[in-house]
């Protein structure tokens, strides 16, 4: 893969600087200008971000954060795991995408570090950001040799607005994304009768509880060498009740993960950064840097 100069984001392609390695999953590697002129040593930046994106993100909101992310660490390779609607009841599609994924990683943890940081950030939106990092789990453990540790490299972990669980209000309102309020009366009807009988079938275990099962796996302690992770929510949000996210940081906290709780009032569903910018690279700051971010 050759490496690609960072280039502006404009409104017609946001995310020209990256290689496209599979519908889902995209690469920026840094150029040599952009790795020599860091002011850090390599030590202090990670060396890979996984940006895993909410469902159906437009590239034009993912480049945000990315452009961020260049600025803040420049010599840093970044991965963009994509989320795509079709993948919410056809959740077996996500893991040949992330094959591609778990690669990326494991070519660029090749050579070892020569500090104990980690040098891995995961930074995931909402549950199609939460199922795209679940089976980036599976498919990098299946790539393992004898000799390779299965998990992911030393890593800290950012869940912006996820995880969640099956709930049928929550269900019918991530479908009334992007309809209109007369469209969301007329479709209400269909939207429940389809939730309910979805939440039936999961009951009765004939559908898989994807929401479930990918929020257990970031809990799995033989999933992850994650260093400390960091919960950014809102009571506000209305496709993920933040009383979800506390019990599964509550439970993380209980396995003996390294914690921190981010609270954000009045801020939408993946909407944080919009109520306070400042405060919210200021919260990746620190879980990237450490220590001091558990609670």
């Amino acid at each position: 893969m050759s490496s690609a100069a960072a280039a502006p984001a404009t409104k017609e392609r946001p995310l020209s600087f990256m290689e496209v390695l599979d519908p889902l999953v995209s690469l920026y590697r840094p150029s040599e200008a952009s790795n020599s002129g860091s002011s850090r040593d390599a030590d202090q930046e990670p060396r890979l971000i996984i940006i895993a994106s909410w469902t159906d993100a437009k590239d034009v909101h993912i480049a945000k954060y990315i452009v961020k992310y260049q600025a803040l660490y420049p010599a840093t390779q970044i991965l963009l795991l994509k989320s795509i609607m079709i993948n919410t009841v056809r959740p077996s599609l996500i893991g040949p995408s992330m094959k591609h994924a778990a690669s990326v990683v494991r070519t660029a943890f090749q050579t070892p570090m020569s500090s104990s940081s980690p040098h891995l950030l995961i930074h995931m939106f909402s549950n199609g950001g939460s199922s795209s990092i679940a089976n980036l789990y599976e498919q990098y453990a299946a790539m393992a040799g004898p000799d390779d540790d299965k998990r992911l490299p030393p890593h800290v972990t950012v869940f912006d607005s996820c995880p969640g669980v099956y709930s049928i209000p929550r269900a019918v309102a991530f479908f009334n994304i992007g309809l209109s309020s007369f469209q969301q009366l007329i479709a209400a009807p269909i939207l429940y009768a389809w939730a309910a009988v979805w939440s039936a079938c999961i009951a009765l275990g004939l559908l898989p509880d994807s929401l479930g099962d990918w929020g257990k796996a970031h809990n799995d302690t033989g999933n992850t060498a994650e260093v400390r992770r960091v919960y950014i929510y809102s009571p506000s949000d209305a496709l993920v009740d933040y009383k979800t996210i506390e019990a599964h940081a509550a439970e993380a906290k209980s396995k003996g993960f390294s914690v921190a709780l981010e609270r954000y009032e009045g801020s939408a569903h993946v909407a944080h950064l919009r109520k306070d910018e400042s405060r919210y690279w200021e919260i990746v700051r620190r879980i990237m840097e450490g220590p001091g971010v558990s609670s």
